[in-house]
């Protein structure tokens, strides 16, 4: 009996661009006027997404729609979480003393200041993704747009989901 091994040399990873934007918007209105100024039908998910950072769990408003017109999936995520983080200052007594501080949580860590991601899925051309970050920057609330390489993201595997 012979055996045969297989090695998987090349694992393909998740292509899809990415766009930061920035815009002090509820994630209902970023996403309504995505829909409103490029046509696309974004829709909240059941369930943010969740992700267990040191101190809180966060929850990041997630919106996706599919596009099976041009076979590419788009969605809409928070980048920024506001919770609370509670310390236990004391449990040696009857009564646990507990501090409990605002804290801001990012899902992607080296980019702290933008408010909303908007991925991809499967990769565009460059035309199409600089014709998209146009586009976004068109809509009046949108401060900043532009588009991130994500082959030099360190926290990619943050937006790898579904």
């Amino acid at each position: 009996m012979q055996l045969h091994k297989t090695l998987l040399e090349d694992v393909e990873e998740d292509d899809f661009g990415l766009i930061a934007l920035y815009g002090d918007l509820e994630e209902y209105r970023m996403a309504y006027l995505l829909n409103k100024y490029l046509k696309l039908q974004l829709k909240r998910e059941r369930r943010d997404l969740d992700f267990n950072h040191k101190l809180v769990k966060a929850f990041y408003a997630h919106y996706s729609f599919k596009d099976l017109k041009n076979f590419r999936s788009y969605h809409l995520v928070a980048n920024k979480f506001k919770g609370e983080s509670k310390k236990v200052l004391s449990s040696g007594s009857l009564f646990e003393e507990e501090e409990v501080r605002p804290l801001q949580v990012n899902l992607v860590p080296e980019y702290k200041k933008v408010d909303f991601f908007l991925k991809i899925d499967e990769e565009l051309n460059q035309k199409d993704l600089n014709l998209l970050v146009n586009a976004i920057s068109q809509i009046p609330p949108v401060r900043a747009v532009y588009k991130i390489d994500t082959d030099l993201l360190k926290s990619k595997q943050n937006l790898i989901f579904e």
